[in-house]
């Protein structure tokens, strides 16, 4: 759904050494109308400092599509290119909970990728010219009784049919998000055999090809951090 820009073949592989930083947020709040407590909460004026940054300073935010390629090794891409990845669904992503994140997209014309809990909220919500939307399981994000992220403590089967849920939902398997970051043995096979061809979990270092594929590490943007703090998680 996001507009992303083909990006060709090129004999620079200064990427391929550094590695893709990939950003995770998840909630935004305007502060003059709302308040979050959670860590996870980025007020929407550090949220667009953050876009803001990114185009001044000409980055390439990429598309799931060509991240996908790069990562299959079927591209080159820019040594100055991110991937911006928001989970769930919740506070201030879509227009029925505050409407920051589109807009923003909009606004500088930078791509990102949600993960969405597709049975918790309506995909409609969150079209938007820039928002790649990739699956964060149907129901499983809560923890369950073997006091992990649900997608563990299911059977593969049962896990399974959420995640074909939420691929019918969706209508691709580029992509998959790990709730809480958690996975196990078996959690990872229902991922592989549901067809996604990656899947991202926490981890706060630069994603590289060398990665496993299905738990790719990207860096959880916490409501604290400064904006010099963000340019060295980028750069």
């Amino acid at each position: 759904m996001a507009k992303g820009e083909e990006v060709k073949q090129s004999s620079d592989d200064e990427v391929s050494r550094q590695g893709v930083p990939v950003l995770n947020y998840h909630f935004f709040y305007d502060k003059n109308e709302d308040t979050c407590d959670e860590s996870i909460c980025l007020e929407v004026t550090k949220f667009e400092e953050h876009l803001k940054y990114l185009k001044d300073n000409n980055f390439k935010t990429l598309t799931m599509e060509e991240f996908k390629k790069w990562m299959y090794g079927e591209i080159e891409i820019p040594s100055n290119s991110v991937l911006i990845t928001v989970d769930d669904g919740a506070k201030g992503t879509g227009k029925h909970n505050g409407n920051k994140l589109n807009p923003l997209l909009e606004k500088y014309k930078l791509n990102a990728t949600l993960f969405l809990i597709t049975g918790w909220w309506n995909l409609d919500n969150y079209i938007g010219d820039y928002l790649d939307i990739q699956s964060h399981t149907n129901d499983m994000h809560q923890y369950g009784s073997c006091g992990r992220g649900q997608i563990n403590c299911y059977s593969y089967e049962k896990a399974k049919a959420d995640i074909d849920q939420s691929i019918a939902i969706l209508g691709n398997t580029d992509s998959f998000c790990f709730p809480f970051y958690m996975y196990s043995e078996t959690s990872l096979r229902v991922i592989k055999d549901a067809g996604f061809k990656l899947a991202f979990i926490g981890g706060n270092v630069n994603a590289r090809r060398t990665n496993d594929k299905w738990l790719i590490p990207r860096y959880p943007i916490g409501s604290n951090i400064t904006l010099n703090q963000f340019a060295n998680i980028v750069n």
